[in-house]
């Protein structure tokens, strides 16, 4: 396996003060928008990340872990951006159907909180996944979130495919395939030397 941190990158991280930061490259109809989980404007890569998160508290952005899943299961990543402004619920309520299944990249990198000095090993892409219909929650005038799940590639594999492991229903899908013609027939091999 090759080695991910040089190290002058472990040298950084041993710090006493090191935190993550997410970063977040969404694939909008509008065009990419490029965010992190913080507050301000943060240049990494020759590219300027907005942040979301609002110091004074009014708007917060949450992000769940990313765990190992179950055989089964696909990845998946939970967002939850909290003290959204009316307008912005009218523009996700409005574009939902255009945000589903658009393509988003979640990266890290890390920081010196003493120092405000970012990592110089760069951004660590972590996970590279698909936008689900975002949903919108509110409860009187105080209280607005839009949660959105990343979803990784293989979260449309837990589905059936819509059809049986048979020849002829193979044809009806691949005219003129004959893989699987010896689907649950015995086959003996002889050898000759």
């Amino acid at each position: 396996m090759p080695n991910l941190f040089s190290q002058a990158d472990r040298e950084f991280l041993r710090r006493p003060h090191i935190a993550r930061a997410w970063f977040m490259d969404i694939d909008l109809p509008g065009g990419h928008w490029y965010v992190h989980n913080g507050a301000g404007r943060v240049t990494i890569g020759g590219i300027e990340w907005r942040g979301l998160s609002d110091p004074l508290g009014r708007q917060f952005i949450s992000i769940s872990a990313v765990e190992d899943p179950r055989f089964g299961q696909a990845a998946k990543l939970d967002v939850v951006l909290s003290g959204v402004n009316l307008e912005f619920l009218r523009q996700v309520k409005d574009n939902a159907r255009l945000i589903e299944g658009r393509r988003v990249d979640v990266y890290w990198a890390a920081f010196d909180q003493e120092t405000q000095e970012v990592w110089v090993g760069g951004l660590k892409k972590l996970f590279p996944g698909y936008l689900s219909a975002p949903s919108i929650h509110w409860a009187g005038r105080g209280v607005r979130i839009v949660p959105i799940t990343i979803e990784s590639l293989w979260q449309s594999q837990n589905f059936p495919f819509g059809g049986r492991w048979t020849p002829a229903d193979q044809r009806r899908r691949y005219p003129g395939d004959k893989g699987l013609d010896y689907v649950g027939v015995t086959v003996q091999e002889i050898i000759k030397a």
